[in-house]
This record gives C-alpha cells, structure tokens and sequence, in this order.
C-alpha cells in the first residue's frame, strides 16, 4: 500500500519537473511515506529529519543556497499544514484533535503542533488523502509556481508512476473501521470506503495497454469489498440478501479482472479472516489467473486473546480455510501475521501459538513485537506487561520454528517446473516469484530481457529463496 502511494506522489512530482535522487541529502525535496503501526517506524522517521536538519546547517554553513525541505504524509498525519515558519499568524491556529480534510485550497494554510511539538524542523505534512495539494503546497515554500493537474483532485484518481512496468499496484479500497484493539489505523485513516469497480477495471486495462502482466489489488481488508453495500442490503431489501452470500462483491471484482486480456496474474492482500467467504477461497482454483496465494492473519492460536484483540475470528475458523485451500492445492502458499507477545499474554498462550505455526506449516509469518500504541483500544485499557526480554526470547523461539516451516514448504518446490517473471537483476542473479509467490534466484542470462515470463525448474534451497535453472 505504501509502494502504490509513493507511486502516486512520485507521478505528480515528475509532472512538476522533479525526478528521484539516488540518495536522500542529495535530494531536494524528501518526503516521507509513514506508517504508525509500530512506535520504532515513528521513531526512525524523526532520525531522518535529524539527519536532514544537520545535512541543512552544513549547507547554511558553506553559504550553499539549497535547502532540503523534509514532509511526512500517510499513517502519522491527521491534517495537511504547514510549519509556522510559513504562516504570518500561526498564534490563532488551533490543534486539530480529530480526522480533518481540508474542504478548499485556502486550506493548506494551517497550523496544527502535535508533530511539530516533536521536531520543528518538518516543513510541511499532508494526508495522502490530500497528496493534490502537493504541488501548491510546494509553489508556495518556494515562491515560485509548481505545475499541477488539477482534474485529479481525488486521492484515488490520481494516477501512478509504476515502479515495475510489468505489475501494478492497485488500490481498491481506503482506511479500515475494524478497530483491532492494537491498531491505530482506523484512529488515523478514517472510515473504510470502497472504490467504484469502474474506475479499479480501467486503470487495470490503462495498466494492461501498457504491458502490465500481473495486478495486485490492495487494501486493509480487500475481502470487504463494498462490505457496506451488502450491509445496506440486508436492512432496507432482506429479501436480496440471498442473492449476495453466494457471490461477494470482491468475487465479482476478481471475475471481472480475469476478462481483461494480457493480464495473467491476479493477486490481492491483505485479506480479513471473519470477511473471508468460500467464492473468495474458490476464486484460487476457478479463475484461471488468480494466484494460488494468500495472506490473511492470524495473529494468535489463543480465542481468548483473539477476543482482545477483537478480532472477530477463532483459531478453528482460520485452520479449516487453511485446510480447505491446501486440499485443494498442497502447493497452495499461506502467509500471515502473529503477535505474541500481546499484554497478558500467558506462556501457555503463546505455545499455543507456537503449535499454530507448527500445525499449519506456513510459507511466511511476519512476527511483531507488540508495543503500545497511543490512542488505540488497547492502550487505554491494558499496560504492555511484557518484558523486551520476554519479548525477545518468544520472537527468536516463534523465528526458528518458521524457518522449519519455510523449509519444509520449500522441499515441495524440489524439480518443480514453473513460470515466473523477471523484474530484477542484481549480483549475477534474475529474481521474480513463482505464481504461489516464492521467490526464486536464476543465474544471470543475456537472453532474458527484464519482464519477460520464463519457465524454469528448481535446483536447490538457499534459506528463503529458491535457486531455479532455465528450462
């Protein structure tokens, strides 16, 4: 999600005559593409702005007229503003202590403290929401006029800068009303809203024109795909329910994608348990270009500790759709997410956990160490009684029964002929993934053009990666 954002910001600064710089204090401008789930991302934001304010003084220093403006946008922004220093009467601002868009441009001359209180050397920060107020946020810090397109006004119409020519990140949805009890995001981003299929279809097909072979869909929770329209239905037309329990919205989204031509991958994340519906699972097999891929988390074995974190999932539901993709398809690759080392968490919770990992032989976890957030349910509630210690030992316990796992997934690859993409070159190496999303490491080949689709087979494990030759 952070990479389709960066793509947007980046397509509008390049619309303004800005292109990247290989290194940030070489740069002009750097912006900032957070996220707060975790306090130490927080934390090495304002480590970048230190670095850019000294980078700053040694140029004040050597009468250098550069000056590198630092902004942050995303997770750790409430409102769009300005540093004061901007601002002729900032002493009659107030705090902004809730969501807030800006509702005109006279908007972006505001003042809100909360960040600045914490480093007074950010120039500017913008809700991503807000990213077409760029460019006139820039015109007016420097004094001069900075293009802008206008016509893109809504965050989800603006377009982007694909990284990767053969595979585009779409966003369908935006924020997430889930209210884990140890997230910030929805205190952060708003309310969810789905975005029109119209709109998803054709930048897929402006994509696909331009040779885009694979799509990824992404949001929060991409199962709840106009989950309020379903919502809508059941309290004013009953008698329809019916007709949307056998086929979510997203299945038919995912439909609708599978009928564009050149497209030939199709894949999505993240995804909610409790959303999660059979035509979703079916999609896997039905579809022709959906990949046999999922990551949807778990977060804990313990139902007690899922009803903490208000989660609406037990362990039981999670295992038998695990179950029933894998009876499907042995080779079907299953990631997720864990925290164990949530407050209160018991020993015996967390060997639960650990059975869990054991159980379902996942090919990747990405394991958390839990850490308070301000503002979130938790917070309020329970202190992290959990020491760094404690906390250290159980990721390093959980770590080594993954690696096993991932190995054991990885066997099953053994000799296996499949097709994969190549979209990176490095070291002598050509790298992709395979269709169930194992990354693969191919001996570099001058007959291989960057995008193409080859088939290879497997020769060897190397830790996470697979070491495939030419077929």
């Amino acid at each position: 999600m952070n990479q389709a954002d960066s793509e947007k910001i980046n397509m509008l600064m390049m619309q303004s005559w800005y292109m990247r710089a290989k290194e940030m204090l070489d740069a002009d401008v750097v912006i900032m593409n957070t996220c707060s789930v975790r306090q130490k991302w927080e934390d090495r934001v304002f480590w970048f702005i230190r670095e850019i304010h000294k980078e700053n003084k040694r140029l004040e220093k050597s009468w250098s007229p550069k000056k590198i403006l630092a902004w942050i946008t995303w997770c750790m922004v409430r409102k769009t503003w300005l540093n004061k220093k901007y601002l002729e009467d900032w002493a009659t601002r107030k705090k902004v202590n809730k969501i807030d868009l800006l509702s005109d441009h006279n908007g972006i001359f505001n003042f809100d403290d909360s960040l600045f209180v914490r480093n007074d050397n950010i120039d500017f920060v913008f809700r991503i929401e807000e990213v077409s107020y760029l460019t006139k946020i820039l015109s007016y810090i420097k004094n001069e006029h900075i293009w802008s397109d206008d016509k893109f006004d809504d965050y989800l119409k603006a377009w982007q800068a694909r990284e990767n020519p053969s595979s585009a990140n779409v966003i369908i949805q935006t924020w997430c009303d889930n209210f884990c009890s140890y997230c910030i995001v929805p205190f952060t981003r708003w309310k969810e809203i789905s975005r029109n299929k119209d709109e998803i279809l054709e930048e897929i097909k402006n994509a696909s024109d331009s040779w885009a072979k694979e799509v990824t869909l992404l949001w929060q929770n991409v199962n709840s795909y106009w989950k309020q329209f379903n919502l809508k239905h059941w309290n004013k037309e009953k008698s329809k329910w019916n007709e949307w329990i056998w086929k979510s919205p997203f299945r038919d989204l995912l439909e609708w994608i599978n009928e564009i031509d050149w497209i030939d991958r199709i894949r999505f994340t993240s995804s909610n348990p409790h959303d999660m519906t059979p035509d979703i699972l079916d999609s896997h097999f039905e579809l022709d270009k959906t990949c046999n891929y999922l990551h949807f988390a778990l977060q804990s074995w313990s139902n007690d500790m899922l009803k903490r974190m208000n989660r609406r999932h037990t362990y039981e539901d999670f295992k038998k759709m695990c179950e029933y993709l894998r009876n499907k398809d042995p080779l079907f690759s299953i990631s997720t997410d864990i925290i164990v080392w949530y407050s209160w968490e018991t020993e015996e919770m967390f060997q639960e956990t650990v059975r869990a990992l054991e159980e379902i032989c996942f090919d990747f976890v990405f394991i958390a160490r839990y850490s308070v957030r301000k503002w979130t349910l938790w917070e309020k509630m329970y202190p992290d009684d959990i020491s760094p210690e404690e906390k250290a030992r159980r990721w390093h316990e959980l770590n080594n029964v993954l690696e096993k796992s991932v190995k054991k997934r990885n066997e099953l690859m053994l000799w296996r002929e499949e097709e994969i993409f190549i979209t990176k070159i490095k070291d002598n190496y050509m790298t992709w993934r395979t269709r169930n999303f194992k990354e693969v490491a191919i001996p570099y080949d001058d007959s291989v053009k960057l995008w193409d689709l080859i088939k290879v087979k497997i020769k060897e494990l190397d830790s996470w990666i697979l070491k495939w030759e030419r077929v």
